[in-house]
């Protein structure tokens, strides 16, 4: 794991123990919640940025999918908006997603977890991607990695 991951890996482990025991306490009121916010207490900040999705969700579906692909976390509002985006727009996404890699090679597992979509829509935007010469691409099959082109890559064929 490379040092950088490491302060939003942290937030998101204390995002998603919150979520946990809010999910194990259902007995809570909001009022309860509210007070905890109008005191200000410990973890009020991150209380306030919840979304009522997130307290819906499963608290363990992603600690599964960052276990698989060893990244950082999956940015849950990002998937959702996503989801929703078509064209130009989906492909900055994609190439956001793999610019937040780090330098690492990525694959379509990796950035289905946190782009969703149907494959084909994924597929179609990486060879974009690759035809702009914005990424670039090795392999074949589930083997195929891409990764984001830095300045001086940019003059290589």
């Amino acid at each position: 794991m490379q040092g950088d991951h490491l302060e939003p890996l942290l937030q998101y482990a204390e995002r998603r123990a919150v979520l946990a025991v809010l999910h194990r306490h259902p007995e809570w009121t909001l009022g309860q919640v509210f007070r905890e916010l109008e005191q200000n207490g410990a973890r009020a900040g991150l209380l306030r940025d919840l979304t009522l999705g997130e307290l819906f969700e499963d608290p363990d579906l992603d600690a599964i999918a960052m276990a698989a692909d060893g990244g950082p976390p999956i940015d849950r509002q990002r998937l959702r908006a996503a989801k929703r985006l078509s064209g130009a727009d989906f492909d900055e996404c994609v190439r956001a997603v793999i610019g937040e890699a780090g330098g690492s090679r990525v694959g379509a597992a990796y950035l289905r977890a946190r782009v969703g979509g149907p494959r084909w829509k994924l597929q179609a935007s990486l060879r974009r991607l690759v035809d702009a010469g914005l990424i670039r691409r090795s392999g074949s099959t589930s083997g195929t990695r891409y990764w984001i082109v830095r300045a001086r890559e940019e003059r290589r064929p």
